[in-house]
């Protein structure tokens, strides 16, 4: 079976990430797979093409930097008549839209779309949302990475919920397992809340600065780090969050990081106030690292967190909510470890890579049907 992957950017973010891994596990199933992408990465941020072609998997780059140009809907074409795969799988909006407008053009295989997030009309404008109704409806499935996100597509967008196929996220957990601190680095002078994500609105990182005034006056040691890139220069906004509550010796906005796991390994408490998501993948990779989270009591976090259990669920834009679950899990670190080790373990059990992939290519094989180029059941 051969699949040709194509996506809006390498850039180190969630689908980009969830795709590199989902590559590397179908890989050493013997499935043959490229990768195909519009730009290769943003502004601050990392790009994954190096990543997939150390693993070797093969990159064509599209060169459609601009959002506007269109043009290499005639690249897409001529690569799928090069190439012939069995099933073209695309990712994040821009790529679902390319695929359906030159939908089954020239024998065009097996179609599957993954939807990545709860698409907002303010992210990507009216016009679009016509233009993924139609690349759903036209896919012979649809990959929703979340229960939350399945239901949107069903209410908002009218895909029938016999066409979608929830499969969450998986990472490779050993990347990012560590030792459980039984008890916080409190003890020993100081303690570190962390949170990654894009720095813009939508993340709640404003909620997590707040709540940070309120922590450092039941811990004086507190220290909030948020690791991300900036594309929109939200960070200038934060910065003066942070002066204006003079916190500055409190809240770090430290950037995009490329070592995550490094990154997790050094804090106590995983904190995220974002107010809408996908699914999260940042919490599982936390999990993983044997963090206790806190995060906005919002689906799909619900899919992840086990309140009480893994981490702590809180009301969104609540600081005083985020503060009381912070503060809680700093002063009893033997709880809070413990959270952390039933984390690991629904990780290994729930979000693996290898669970994702195993689905994924579930689902590939049950098209084979669809398949313009005769490939008898798809076989491996």
């Amino acid at each position: 079976m051969k699949v040709l992957h194509l996506i809006n950017t390498l850039s180190a973010g969630g689908a980009e990430l969830h795709l590199l891994n989902l590559c590397r596990h179908l890989k050493r199933q013997g499935i043959e797979t490229v990768v195909a992408c519009l730009r290769e990465h943003v502004k601050d941020s990392r790009s994954l093409r190096r990543d997939f072609e150390n693993d070797g998997i093969r990159v064509v780059r599209l060169r459609a930097d601009s959002r506007y140009d269109w043009r290499f809907l005639g690249r897409v074409a001529r690569l799928l008549k090069s190439e012939r795969p069995n099933i073209l799988h695309t990712h994040l909006p821009r790529a679902d839209i390319a695929a359906a407008l030159i939908f089954r053009q020239a024998g065009f295989p097996a179609f599957v779309c993954s939807v990545h997030g709860i698409y907002r009309e303010r992210w990507f404008g009216s016009w679009a949302a016509p233009f993924m109704r139609r690349a759903y409806r036209q896919a012979d499935a649809v990959i929703a990475i979340s229960c939350a996100v399945k239901n949107w597509l069903g209410r908002d967008l009218g895909i029938s919920t016999d066409k979608v196929r929830i499969i969450h996220y998986g990472i490779e957990p050993e990347r990012f397992a560590g030792p459980v601190r039984s008890k916080t680095s409190e003890r020993r002078g100081r303690a570190t809340v962390g949170s990654i994500g894009r720095l813009e609105p939508g993340k709640g990182f404003n909620c997590l600065v707040r709540a940070m005034e309120i922590v450092c006056k039941q811990v004086p040691s507190a220290t909030l780090r948020i690791a991300g890139h900036d594309p929109l220069g939200y960070g200038k906004t934060l910065e003066a969050l942070i002066a204006k509550l003079a916190l500055n010796e409190h809240v770090q906005l430290i950037g995009f990081q490329s070592d995550v796991p490094s990154f997790l390994s050094d804090m106590d408490v995983f904190a995220f106030a974002s107010r809408s998501e996908g699914f999260g993948q940042v919490i599982i990779e936390a999990m993983a690292a044997g963090k206790p989270v806190v995060a906005s009591k919002i689906p799909p976090l619900t899919e992840i967190v086990q309140d009480s259990i893994t981490g702590l669920l809180v009301n969104p834009d609540d600081p005083q909510a985020f503060a009381n679950a912070i503060s809680w899990l700093l002063a009893h670190p033997e709880q809070a470890g413990e959270m952390g080790r039933r984390g690991q373990e629904r990780v290994y059990n729930h979000f693996s890579a290898q669970r994702m992939a195993d689905e994924t290519l579930c689902l590939y094989e049950s098209l084979g049907s669809s398949s313009h180029y005769g490939v008898a059941g798809l076989s491996r």
